[in-house]
């Protein structure tokens, strides 16, 4: 199956948003990664300035202490309140940024201990300084132990800053990373679009410039038939008056002869004029035939609403049956929108053929109607000879004929016209038939309008 390049252009935008939907979502992915790894930079960086400002604030401390011991005056210890309480915010910060470390939680565990150590020496030194005065306070704190504790707080504080350093350093890279994942997803998305614009542009280009060519090749080709159909009816028209002329003269002529020198023939010249007169008759009915056969779908007639119960009664009343052929139209038929002269054909033709070829005494013919699936279904049925089945499809064949034409006059056009007619209104035609006992011609038509009315028949 070909597609069109509307389906294709549909398809090919289908395809590039699929693409671009998945490297929307691989940049999705990649900015969301992008944006956990510089937050958790920026948490490592804290870290980082909150363990700086613990040190410094835990020498503050210990430096107002020192004033105090010196001087005895409590104001000095003030601020060392402060300090030890944001010290304690701080580590609780850290606590919750180090959360799924557990190295860095281990050496954050370390250091509350020696801040707290440290804290407690410090305030034993201030509990003696109160009750036993400077001298022993200044013996207490020279004795070594909280600038043990101090080192301490130094050394775990360096080791949870060389362990935020490489945190940090870890996820520095990893936004570099995805910053630069992301760059290039968009550049490959960007020339993924342009590639894809610009295939599409010239697959447009191309097809446009194909269907251009083919609608002049189909326009060159439209004028073409329209000057051949113009040539056949011409030549028609001008074969059927230079082959009708002199067919007129000999029918007149050898009907002149017939009459006047009748006396003169014998019986064996007698059937000859005979002859020859039919065989006139037979020409001009078969020239007569393929005009109507050629003008069909080529000459265009107007549709219009045309009762055919009325039509099939004058077509009838055209053909005047003898008095041995009735004629019964078994339902009221139906109006439908077609070309007069064409459906008249299509009647005559069917109840000409009935009425010529019936060869019982007492002849009846049938005309019937009904509708099934959208579509008006007619019927002739006639009790004449019938038709075997090995003829059913010759028998709608250009010039073929069942009967010898020297018996039963006949140009064989009749029905390959019916069979055309029907053909070129959207129906079909097909027979049923036995062979001594008549036959039924079936066609359809479009139900394009109807009237309705009794099913009892009348008598055309």
């Amino acid at each position: 199956m070909k597609w069109s390049i509307e389906h294709k252009v549909l398809t090919g935008f289908a395809v590039a948003l699929a693409i671009l939907a998945v490297i929307g979502w691989l940049a999705y992915q990649s900015t969301v990664s992008f944006m956990h790894a510089s937050t958790q930079a920026t948490h490592s960086q804290e870290t980082i300035t909150a363990l700086e400002e613990i040190f410094s604030l835990a020498n503050q401390a210990e430096t107002r202490q020192r004033i105090y011991l010196i001087s005895g005056d409590e104001r000095h210890l003030i601020p060392r309140r402060a300090y030890i309480d944001r010290i304690r915010i701080l580590l609780g910060n850290i606590h919750d940024a180090t959360a799924d470390n557990p190295g860095q939680q281990a050496l954050l565990l370390r250091l509350d201990e020696h801040i707290d150590a440290r804290l407690a020496l410090l305030e034993g030194v201030l509990k003696v300084r109160r009750e036993q005065g400077f001298e022993q306070a200044r013996l207490k704190l020279m004795a070594g132990d909280g600038e043990r504790e101090m080192d301490a707080i130094h050394e775990t504080v360096l080791q949870l800053e060389k362990g935020e350093a490489a945190r940090l350093q870890q996820w520095v890279e990893a936004s570099r990373a995805n910053a630069d994942r992301v760059l290039t997803i968009f550049f490959v998305a960007l020339v993924s679009v342009a590639i894809f614009f610009g295939v599409l542009f010239l697959f447009i280009v191309r097809e446009l410039a194909e269907r251009r060519q083919v609608e002049e090749q189909r326009a060159l080709l439209l004028h073409d038939l329209e000057s051949a159909n113009e040539e056949l009816k011409n030549f028609g028209y001008v074969v059927s008056h230079d082959l009708k002329a002199p067919l007129r003269a000999i029918g007149s002529l050898a009907n002149w002869i017939s009459t006047d020198y009748a006396d003169k023939f014998d019986d064996e010249g007698k059937e000859h004029m005979r002859l020859l007169i039919s065989r006139v008759h037979r020409m001009d009915g078969l020239i007569d035939g393929i005009l109507q056969y050629s003008r069909v779908g080529r000459v265009k007639e107007v549709a219009v609403a045309v009762d055919l119960d009325r039509l099939v009664r004058e077509v009838v009343d055209l053909l005047s049956p003898p008095p041995s052929i009735v004629v019964t139209i078994e339902n009221p038929l139906p109006t439908v929108m077609v070309e007069p002269t064409r459906i008249q054909q299509v009647f005559q033709n069917l109840l000409s053929n009935a009425i010529k070829y019936m060869d019982k005494p007492e002849g009846g013919i049938r005309i019937a109607c009904s509708a099934e699936d959208g579509q008006w279904k007619f019927s002739i049925t006639d009790n004449g000879p019938g038709i075997d089945q090995q003829h059913f499809n010759k028998i709608f064949q250009l010039f073929q004929t069942l009967a010898p034409r020297d018996r039963v006059e006949s140009t064989g056009v009749g029905l390959a016209l019916v069979k055309k007619i029907v053909e070129i209104y959207g129906g079909r035609i097909w027979l049923e038939s036995s062979v001594g006992r008549g036959s039924t011609f079936f066609f359809t038509l479009p139900c394009t309008a109807a009237t309705a009315g009794s099913a009892k028949g009348t008598q055309a």
